[in-house]
């Protein structure tokens, strides 16, 4: 059991909160821990009303008095919760209710036995890196945010190519032509990283990915570099349109050619919570079907 959470009291739910099973969930807990007085709230940013007995809403700065948030929903969802949970520094899990579910491993079918281990002090923490991302433009320097996953930066009209100049500690790497370009943690690694050719890296290795987006110059490959670099991207002059960047999949900003942006680790981490029987490569054989050959199926 991790040091950080000393008992587990108060339960904050997020994501996908009107399906049939949390009331069901809850009350089941609430039944299996009556001597525990287990206390249930939901956070959300919509204005949808949650009818569910045993468990009132909060506001975000009540975050922070939580003893462990579950994220309802597929990665995206437990993406948009991480930030929370690193922000108020409260560890999180997730139930898989999307397709694929590389960050959220808990089975929907199995919630319940897995959440009451996990009340239990039966689980395994795993500490997840964030990036820092700032602009800059004119030496004035504007954070935009954190990002678990990635970096992404996108072209905003298509038939156009970007060009990023990338400085790795102030040494210059290398240009790149191309549709865009990724930095990824490892735990991003997994994400659209993947789809563009880049590794998979074990999330607990201290690295950020640089990845190409259908470079022009097929020399341009992934590369792994150190966390502790300092990473920064510049766009030429001939970049005459507007750039889109995006952290975790949401576009944050929009920058122009004479613009710069910053990249580094974060000082903040999230702490995520495992079910005991957590194994990190299963979870790869399982979701990418490492071992599987529809030829034999």
């Amino acid at each position: 059991m991790n040091s950080m959470i000393v008992s587990i009291n108060k339960i904050l739910f997020t994501g996908s909160l009107k399906d049939e099973y949390l009331s069901e969930l809850i009350t089941d807990l609430s039944d299996s821990f009556k001597d525990q007085s287990l206390e249930f709230f939901f956070y959300s940013q919509s204005s949808d009303q949650v009818e569910i007995s045993n468990i009132q809403s909060i506001e975000e700065q009540n975050i922070i008095d939580m003893d462990m948030i579950v994220s309802i929903g597929g990665d995206g969802t437990m993406l948009q919760s991480s930030k929370l949970a690193s922000k108020y520094s409260v560890p999180i899990t997730g139930i898989n209710k999307g397709r694929l579910g590389f960050l959220t491993d808990i089975n929907p079918d199995l919630v319940s036995h897995a959440l009451k281990e996990i009340i239990q002090g039966d689980y395994q923490t795993e500490s997840r890196m964030l990036l820092n991302v700032s602009v800059v433009n004119n030496q004035n320097e504007r954070f935009i945010g954190h990002a678990i996953n990635d970096l992404v930066i996108n072209k905003t009209k298509t038939g156009r190519m970007i060009n990023v100049r990338t400085t790795i500690n102030g040494k210059y790497v290398n240009s790149n032509e191309g549709d865009g370009y990724i930095v990824s943690t490892p735990t991003g690694s997994t994400a659209y990283s993947l789809s563009c050719g880049g590794p998979i890296i074990n999330p607990s290795s201290d690295t950020f990915l640089l990845v190409p987006i259908a470079p022009h110059t097929l020399t341009n490959r992934p590369m792994v570099v150190s966390s502790d670099c300092i990473i920064k991207l510049e766009f030429t002059d001939e970049n005459d349109d507007m750039i889109e960047i995006s952290l975790d999949g949401e576009i944050i900003s929009e920058i122009s050619s004479g613009d710069c942006i910053m990249i580094c680790q974060s000082e903040d981490t999230v702490e995520f919570i495992h079910p005991s029987h957590y194994d990190y490569y299963e979870t790869l054989r399982s979701k990418l079907l490492w071992g599987h050959d529809k030829r034999n199926a």
